[in-house]
């Protein structure tokens, strides 16, 4: 009898410890398959990852699913259960919160958690605004001015981001070209997070040229026989010649006339590009610089754009005014407008009254 029972209670003792061992198993095993997954699976971007900006919107109200369901429809995360079960083993699910997101295709999912369990609605934005015609250097320092970021952190994040926007496949691989990005960084004012890297605030310019740059430019660009990079060095040297609005689209035609005729387009905004040093005027010498840039010694465009212009110089470059100048010269008058001219008599005789500024 005394023997039955022990042999019972042996019998228990074993399937407590088998028990026991088993769970013990399946947490331990469980913990290491979730930190295996987790170093497989985590969201690393690679060199190769196209960067770009993507605002989402996360309804009051919002589980966990209908949250990775926002973020895989707007290419943020690959895979729904993926999010949904780092979620769960974090004990993230009643933590997100609602509100208006910008995250980069670059963030991993677990920054973009955080993000979302702490910075919801209630999240600080700054302003900064860039204006029209600035180089990229000239923008580096206006954002550092402002506090957006250093001059330094804005060059490495423009330089080393595989930038994924349809309007940068067209700029030329050229060692020749001073900045690969100068022209494609939109002026305007913008709200970012106030905890915005240098990476977002640059996304946040290029989703604006991203959005100036509709289907019908490409469309237009494409029947002008140009690619967008050449509409843009258009539009950057209109941008930094003109100060009248009104007088763009004017600009913009006396371009195309002389490259109609295979005439040098001689703009004195590609040499002040060159000299990097603002000057009131230019000296006959500057002119002979040796430079891609330099349009009195090169036929054609520059190599590249030498500003970053804005809407109604994109807009001119796009759709110049049907005329027949060649020349024009600026007034002394304080004004900023020129004097147009189609004959090359008629616009010395222009020349003549504005001696003391610099002609074309």
């Amino acid at each position: 009898m005394i023997s039955k029972i022990l042999g019972e209670v042996v019998q228990i003792a074993v399937k407590i410890a088998v028990v026991i061992i088993a769970v013990t198993l399946l947490i331990n095993g469980g913990k290491w398959a979730y930190a295996q997954a987790y170093d497989m699976m985590v969201r690393t971007p690679s060199a190769n990852t196209e960067v770009k900006n993507v605002s989402v919107t996360i309804p009051q109200g919002s589980s966990t699913e209908v949250i990775a369901e926002i973020l895989q429809e707007a290419g943020l995360i690959d895979s729904t259960l993926y999010f949904r079960v780092i979620s769960r083993m974090n004990g993230y699910d009643s933590e997100f919160q609602y509100g208006d997101y910008t995250f980069s295709t670059s963030q991993a999912e677990e920054d973009m958690m955080e993000i979302l369990r702490t910075e919801g609605a209630k999240r600080e934005t700054k302003t900064f605004t860039i204006i029209e015609g600035l180089t990229l250097a000239e923008v580096a320092s206006s954002l550092s001015a402002q506090g957006m970021c250093t001059q330094t952190e804005f060059f490495n994040a423009l330089d080393n981001t595989n930038w994924g926007y349809k309007f940068l496949e067209t700029i030329p691989e050229s060692e020749d070209r001073k900045v690969k990005y100068q022209g494609y960084l939109y002026p305007n004012t913008y709200e970012v997070y106030k905890d915005a890297t240098a990476v977002d605030i640059i996304a946040t310019m290029f989703d604006e040229m991203d959005r100036i740059w509709s289907d019908e430019y490409y469309a237009r660009a494409e029947a002008m026989g140009m690619t967008v990079d050449e509409v843009i060095t258009v539009a950057s040297i209109i941008e930094r010649e003109v100060v009248s609005p009104a007088e763009q689209n004017v600009v913009a035609g006396v371009v195309y006339n002389r490259l109609d005729i295979s005439m040098p387009l001689q703009m004195c905004s590609t040499i002040m590009y060159v000299l990097e040093v603002p000057r009131d005027r230019l000296f006959y010498a500057d002119l002979e610089i040796e430079s891609p840039y330099n349009t009195y010694k090169n036929p054609g465009l520059p190599i590249g754009p030498i500003s970053n212009p804005g809407g109604g110089a994109i807009n001119a470059a796009l759709y110049p005014e049907d005329n027949d100048y060649l020349y024009f010269v600026l007034k002394d008058d304080g004004s900023g407008t020129h004097e147009f001219n189609s004959t090359l008599q008629e616009h010395n005789n222009d020349k003549a009254k504005y001696v003391n500024t610099f002609n074309y």
